[in-house]
């Protein structure tokens, strides 16, 4: 790859991991401020306890963090790795 590619992409990947962690705090407030409100109502819609809310809620959260982490910062690292090799 040339070293502008390189660049790029390292440079949108990260920005793209930025954006996700910042999407991912903000859903992390969104869901702890209005617990006590969609909590019931979704337990009436689908017939669930709070249980496996408050399980299904950690599962997405630790799933958002390893597409963060994985598919993004990993490749942006290596890509970064590969920019400064290149000098």
């Amino acid at each position: 790859m040339e070293k502008e590619k390189v660049i790029f992409w390292r440079n949108f990947l990260f920005r793209t991991f930025l954006i996700g962690v910042l999407f991912a705090i903000i859903l992390f407030i969104v869901a702890i401020a209005f617990w006590n409100t969609w909590v019931p109502r979704i337990e009436g819609i689908f017939h669930t306890n709070e249980t496996d809310l408050a399980r299904l809620t950690l599962s997405f959260f630790l799933n958002i963090r390893i597409v963060l982490l994985f598919i993004m910062l990993a490749p942006c690292i290596a890509l970064h790795w590969m920019s400064k090799k290149k000098n």
